[in-house]
């Protein structure tokens, strides 16, 4: 009995190894891009002893986001969410993944909704990505119960329901016949985005946070990462797109939170890069800091490296006031309306003038760059909170200019976006006082060329919020990455405001082009 109880543990022990150590990883490879997705919410494979052993055999064979594909040349090396927020007694919670060196944020299943826990059986029947395309979904109402036709697993097994305890719905599909159960035998099938999809279920509560060291959310994302192949349009060829269902399984309210998209910067050779945003379209973006890319290695692109772009399509909702806010019209004198201050959200925002009240959603509210030390570098859930909102670790708002910390061509004032050039006419970004020190004017822009920055291994943190998560409460996060070339007559950098429009048109449109 003792060796029985003690082979049962375990089992047990390396069952919880397994979700906890190694998360699922399946491709996104609709298209142009090779994304690899892990389980876990992440864009990274994890490598054998440290996680810089073999960097230079890891550029070589298994680039994160290859693009394009088959080239064996990357535009990313990391990218993953970061979330935190304050309960009602003004305690931080957070989760904040970088690479996973100095241990864990995420793991694998849904979380019950009275407590926001997981048993481990049910954390190992979701430790998988589902992997669908829109091909398989055709031929499967086409031809499902013909003889000799064999449904893809991942279409019999795919988690519209939750088990006891769990949400009753999760994973969307279609229901054939109105009955709201999922059943394949019924002609039911997955109601997928795009022409190939990834769904997979994570969480923030399967054990305790052991990089960021933050206390758990209770948080649960039902996440669809999809893409189109799409050789007739050249950006939606190049292009990924997310949507994150977030959940507050927890019994706390959170106020003041903020979700992030962190991104690691690897145009090719990851040594000689910058990084940017535009305010007003949303967006935050790596590219390369001199010329030419990299030092003749295979994995660098060498002449006309792209641009990386990662574009926050709709964030999460605003807080209501029972208005439809209106879009905006063009007119910087009224975004900042004392008497509505939420309708300066409308500048880069979504569902603004659609003539529905509260349901609109923020756009990107901030974003911050930063070099990384590769070293461990224990930062705190304190300071992951901070970068989330724009304030450095000792406590101080970014400023603008310059290193928008201390130093020459720092000028002021306080500031939500670094190295906006001029993508901010209203100054949105300082809440609409106009920078000092002549920025903004004949040409003079806050870029990282205008301050002479030595290129180097930049990572960008997109930023939205503060909004509210009420527990019970969902909240749902859409945003794109997308990949922009030089063509004959405009460089990548030139041509990246294009791109980025014409992927919030279709977008906005549903995609229908």
């Amino acid at each position: 009995m003792k060796k029985k109880k003690l082979l049962l543990l375990l089992l047990s022990a390396m069952s919880i190894a397994a979700v906890a150590q190694q998360p699922p990883i399946s491709h996104v490879e609709a298209n142009n891009v090779r994304a690899t997705i892990l389980g876990n919410g992440t864009c990274f494979i994890p490598q054998k002893g440290t996680w810089y052993d073999e960097i230079q055999d890891y550029h070589a064979d298994c680039p994160t986001w290859e693009v394009p594909q088959g080239s064996g040349k990357e535009t990313m090396f990391q990218h993953a969410l970061w979330i935190g927020g304050t309960d009602t007694h003004d305690t931080v919670h957070l989760a904040a993944f970088t690479y996973g060196n100095l241990g864990e944020e995420y793991w694998s299943g849904p979380l019950k909704t009275k407590d926001a826990t997981i048993d481990l059986m049910t954390a190992l029947k979701y430790h998988r990505v589902w992997n669908l395309t829109r091909a398989e979904i055709e031929d499967f109402i086409a031809r499902h119960g013909q003889t000799g036709y064999q449904t893809p697993d991942d279409i019999l097994t795919w988690p519209a329901h939750g088990e006891a305890g769990y949400a009753e719905n999760m994973a969307p599909f279609v229901d054939v016949n109105g009955d709201g159960c999922y059943n394949p035998a019924d002609g039911d099938y997955p109601d997928i985005k795009g022409d190939q999809c990834l769904f997979f279920i994570f969480n923030d509560a399967f054990k305790p946070h052991t990089e960021s060291e933050g206390l758990q959310l209770g948080l649960e994302v039902q996440a669809m990462v999809y893409a189109f192949d799409a050789p007739d349009d050249e950006v939606l060829n190049n292009t990924v797109f997310f949507n994150y269902k977030l959940y507050n399984r927890s019994a706390n309210d959170y106020h003041d939170t903020y979700l992030g998209l962190w991104n690691d910067w690897d145009i090719g050779y990851g040594w000689d890069d910058y990084g940017g945003c535009d305010v007003q379209r949303g967006a935050c973006f790596g590219y390369n800091g001199v010329d030419v890319d990299g030092i003749g290695l295979p994995w660098n692109y060498g002449e006309n490296p792209p641009v990386q772009v990662c574009v926050l399509l709709a964030g999460p909702y605003m807080e209501a006031d029972g208005r439809d806010n209106p879009a905006f019209n063009g007119d910087c004198e009224t975004l900042f309306n004392a008497a509505h201050p939420l309708d300066k959200y409308a500048y880069n925002g979504y569902n603004f003038g659609n003539g529905i009240a509260d349901d609109e959603r923020l756009g990107l509210c901030g974003f911050v760059s930063f070099n990384y030390n590769y070293s461990p570098e224990p930062w705190t859930a304190d300071v992951y909170y901070k970068y989330l909102q724009g304030i450095w670790k000792n406590g101080n708002r970014m400023l603008f200019g310059g290193n928008a910390f201390q130093g020459e061509n720092v000028v002021g004032p306080e500031c939500d976006f670094m190295f906006p050039g001029d993508s901010d006419p209203c100054n949105f970004g300082t809440n609409g006082i106009a920078p000092n020190g002549g920025y903004n004017m004949d040409g003079k822009y806050w870029t990282e060329e205008q301050c002479e920055n030595r290129p180097y291994d930049r990572k960008g943190l997109a930023t939205v919020g503060p909004f509210s998560f009420a527990s019970g409460g969902m909240q749902e996060l859409d945003y794109a990455m997308v990949t922009v070339w030089k063509n004959d007559q405009r460089s990548a950098l030139e041509r990246k405001g294009a791109f980025i429009d014409h992927v919030r048109a279709l977008f906005n449109n549903g995609f229908a082009k």
